[in-house]
């Protein structure tokens, strides 16, 4: 008898265990089924209804109160099988990677070994690192690869006399270290998109694996995903190396201002004769024709002002 009752109370806590687990996925159920009546069925419209309710209260215990994002999350995770969803593979480009380690290096025998590593991974199990050690040695067994990866970003940890061996560990490490910033860039972004329960795993050679159940809008994940997972490198230039091309700029451009200034110069001093005429025209008339000397100061100020609009422009046009 006793041991009856004890089978009794332990089936009652598993019952009570769980109706409260699936309540929440009955919340859930109820949240959404108002948000697709609220919305007639519209897919950014029912997204913008569930963000806008997602920190609401629409659970209350009594002695706590949840959030639909919080019963969305307690929910039971039915699976990509069972809800539907989204599966995709996104794999970082290691070859560019390595090509911008090496400062897109022209030399014949690296983008050889590069070429045939692309073709020899199609059909290896081997991370891309490896295959392209093994074809650079292949392209050229004398070749360093130091003498490719000795650049501006490397100089800490690769030098000219580092071995073949120690060139492709540090690369090894970059590449690693690349994957596993997308990995974290990648899981951060999902989680604030409200997806619950995805599956984000490493599968190896840069190949990223993501699961999003119950996903309703593929193409914004589609977009979101793509954002985070492209690499992008750009080439950038010391200080010390584009400072001379700037004091030439800034030379060449001072020379021209003088250059202006001096005609601006020179052309208000034709106006000189304009002033005597004007003063000679005055004191040889007993009545001033006011009417005259209005108009001989009108055509002044106007070649005053096309002289500076003339140099301005001039001005500009060196600028640019």
């Amino acid at each position: 008898m006793q041991s009856k009752g004890a089978i009794k109370f332990f089936a009652i806590t598993l019952a009570i265990v769980c109706l409260y687990q699936l309540s929440f996925t009955l919340v859930t159920r109820n949240v959404e089924s108002k948000a697709r009546e609220a919305t007639g069925g519209d897919a950014k419209a029912y997204q913008a209804y569930i963000d806008s309710v997602s920190t609401l209260p629409a659970y209350n215990l009594l002695v706590k109160e949840y959030t639909y994002r919080e019963c969305k999350e307690r929910e039971i995770n039915l699976g990509l099988d069972l809800k539907g969803g989204m599966n995709v593979t996104l794999e970082v480009s290691v070859v560019d990677l390595i090509r911008s380690m090496s400062n897109n290096s022209t030399d014949p025998t690296f983008n050889k070994a590069i070429a045939n590593a692309i073709e020899l991974q199609k059909n290896s199990q081997k991370d891309f690192v490896t295959l392209f050690g093994e074809a650079f040695a292949a392209a050229d067994p004398n070749a360093k690869l130091a003498a490719v990866f000795s650049t501006m970003e490397l100089q800490d940890r690769v030098t000219f006399n580092s071995s073949n061996e120690e060139v492709l560990k540090v690369i090894k490490e970059e590449s690693d270290a690349a994957i596993n910033r997308s990995f974290n860039i990648l899981r951060t972004r999902i989680d604030k998109f409200g997806v619950t329960q995805p599956n984000i795993q490493q599968l190896g050679s840069g190949r990223i694996l993501v699961e999003l159940p119950g996903v309703k809008e593929p193409e914004r994940v589609r977009k979101l995903l793509q954002g985070t997972a492209r690499l992008e490198f750009w080439e950038t230039y010391e200080n010390k190396d584009a400072f001379n091309y700037l004091n030439t700029i800034n030379e060449t451009l001072k020379s021209a201002e003088k250059k202006d200034s001096i005609l601006a110069t020179q052309i208000d001093t034709t106006t000189a004769p304009l002033d005597a005429l004007v003063a000679s025209t005055d004191s040889t008339t007993v009545t001033p024709d006011t009417t005259k000397t209005a108009l001989l100061d009108q055509i002044k100020s106007d070649t005053t002002t096309a002289a500076a609009d003339s140099a301005n422009q001039s001005f500009e046009q060196f600028a640019k």
